[in-house]
């Protein structure tokens, strides 16, 4: 029951987490540039799109391995 607890205190967290990230990441930051008036420029696309790269990268690997560092540490303490 109590891990039951967890998981759900867990999950509410994290979709917090995304729910506030996603905001941030495309509605607060790119509408306060566009209400100061910021001229997009190439150069600033091409380095919001490799930030996007890296940071889907980045994510993709941590979701990809982190079951496996899980499961792993989890078997040597059984």
């Amino acid at each position: 029951m109590d891990s039951n607890k967890q998981l759900l205190k867990d999950a509410k967290l994290c979709t917090r987490w995304a729910f506030s990230l996603t905001f941030v990441f495309i509605f607060l930051f790119p509408g306060i540039m566009f209400i100061t008036g910021y001229e997009y420029s190439l150069a600033f696309f091409k380095g919001w799109t490799y930030l996007a790269f890296i940071w889907l990268i980045i994510a993709g690997l941590y979701t990809a391995i982190r079951p496996w560092v899980e499961y792993y540490i989890e078997k040597k303490q059984v």
